[in-house]
């Protein structure tokens, strides 16, 4: 999958999903005459680190503009990486692709019973864990509730503490 190709939805979408991890992104401007962060450009940035998770989508995102520590001109993204659950499944006795919502097989008439997900009428449910695969949907679900995934674009934020620093070694240097 290419990076443009991971959606990004403001809000909550209409699809269901299973939950990867909460994203945080900082752009911020280099300099006093840079131009300020785009929406763009943070979306390229959410981009990049969903697709490092293995997400095809990013919801609930949200932009912030602003003053940072740093910079005149900086950007938060915040949004939740996501993968996107097929609208197909597969027939228990036939197994035929059909539809998710299908409650009878197209195939070979069998009554099928809803999903678990499909019981509770909400567009964004977690699909529960297949048999097999508990440690894996486990690991995924420890990495959703743990510390969100963070990146910045700015590097300069260490040189500018450093050289604060420096500045407060010489001034108490001189003072004393």
């Amino acid at each position: 999958m290419r990076i443009e190709d991971i959606e990004i939805h403001v809000g909550t979408p209409d699809f269901e999903y299973e939950p990867i991890r909460r994203l945080e992104a900082k752009c911020e401007a280099t300099m006093a005459f840079s131009p300020a962060p785009t929406v763009d450009e943070m979306n390229g940035k959410l981009r990049s680190m969903a697709a490092k998770l293995g997400a095809n989508a990013i919801v609930e995102v949200e932009y912030n503009s602003g003053v940072s520590m740093t910079s005149w001109k900086s950007m938060k993204g915040t949004g939740l990486a996501v993968r996107k659950l097929s609208d197909m499944r597969t027939c228990p006795v036939c197994a035929e692709p059909i539809k998710r919502k299908a409650t009878k097989c197209r195939h070979c008439g069998e009554a099928l019973a809803p999903l678990v997900d499909d019981v509770a009428d909400a567009p964004a449910q977690v699909q529960p864990a297949p048999s097999g695969q508990s440690d894996t949907f486990a690991e995924q679900s420890a990495a959703y509730s743990s510390e969100p995934l963070r990146e910045t674009n700015n590097p300069q934020m260490w040189l500018i503490a450093g050289a604060v620093l420096f500045f407060l070694l010489i001034v108490i240097g001189a003072a004393g």
